[in-house]
């Protein structure tokens, strides 16, 4: 196969050489491909941009998922909105303790095509006997259901089109209330190198609606860059969970199979240097419904 590209900007991006195409299709909401490449395993590409692969889905998948897990005292009832692939539904089934799972995906074809292709992302997480998957727009859930939530978890595409909505701040504000005390919201909050004004406006709305904001990154092959992520809570200050408290959680829970998340990362990923604070402030407007946030264009 020829060469895909993905830009971040008109003269900078990365490329990929897949060894086969396994699927495209044109689903009711976005184009889905799955390829096949040397390094990367199996790479899920929607709408033009890679999402996940199987060599460094842990890297995004545990700075989502994991963080908000164990900083929360005793998490029992998850919401995930997004993640089709089934990624970070995996992770949190790594937790024994939690008792209901819901998972609500706009597009049923990106499980479906998950289910068959992408096991060893997802390993048959939807098989799980506390997960109900609900096939449905983020915001009309939030909206009809009476239930609450200990974590909630936002496993999005980048803001573009109608997505841009999830980044506003009655979206936040939505989901702050179906959070219990010590609920706890996580998010990727976009590459902050390559798109500083987004970066700096998504977590300014963020704090413009919680009390409590943890910033973290990590390097993610497969995007070619940095991704920051977002821990949000009006109750838990995430800068002062101590040591002892990490690691209790650590050893009480026994979660299996983490290859990037630890006590000690937790701490030291929670520490923002300067440069990722000015980048905070390039642009400090908050997003919302009549006045949303940018979309990401990557030139393709």
């Amino acid at each position: 196969m020829k060469e895909i590209k993905e830009f971040h900007m008109p003269s900078f991006g990365f490329f990929i050489i897949p060894k086969e195409k396994i699927i495209e299709k044109k689903t009711k909401f976005q184009r889905l491909e799955i390829f096949e490449h040397d390094f990367y395993g199996k790479v899920l590409r929607l709408d033009g941009y890679f999402q996940t692969s199987e060599f460094d889905e842990f890297l995004y998948h545990e700075s989502l998922v994991q963080f908000p897990l164990f900083a929360h005292p005793n998490p029992k009832n998850v919401l995930i909105i997004g993640g089709g692939d089934g990624g970070a539904l995996e992770e949190v089934t790594k937790h024994k303790d939690i008792e209901n799972i819901i998972m609500v995906e706009l597009d049923k074809e990106v499980i479906e095509f998950s289910k068959k292709y992408l096991t060893e992302i997802n390993k048959n997480s939807f098989d799980d006997k506390r997960v109900t998957l609900r096939i449905e727009d983020g915001i009309n859930f939030l909206e009809n259901t009476k239930e609450t939530f200990d974590v909630i978890i936002l496993d999005l595409t980048d803001p573009s089109g109608e997505s841009r909505k999830l980044y506003t701040k009655e979206f936040y504000e939505l989901i702050s209330r179906r959070l219990n005390k010590n609920g706890i919201l996580s998010l990727h909050t976009e590459a902050y190198i390559h798109y500083p004004k987004i970066f700096s406006r998504i977590l300014s709305t963020l704090k413009s609606v919680f009390k409590y904001i943890g910033n973290h990154s990590t390097f993610i092959p497969i995007y070619g860059t940095s991704l920051s992520f977002g821990l949000c809570s009006n109750d838990i200050n995430f800068n002062k969970i101590d040591n002892e408290t990490l690691n209790k959680r650590f050893r009480r829970r026994n979660v299996s199979d983490l290859k990037y998340l630890s006590s000690e990362i937790f701490k030291s990923a929670l520490i923002e240097p300067k440069y990722i604070k000015d980048i905070m402030k390039t642009d400090t407007r908050i997003s919302t419904l009549d006045n949303p946030i940018e979309e990401v264009d990557k030139n393709e």
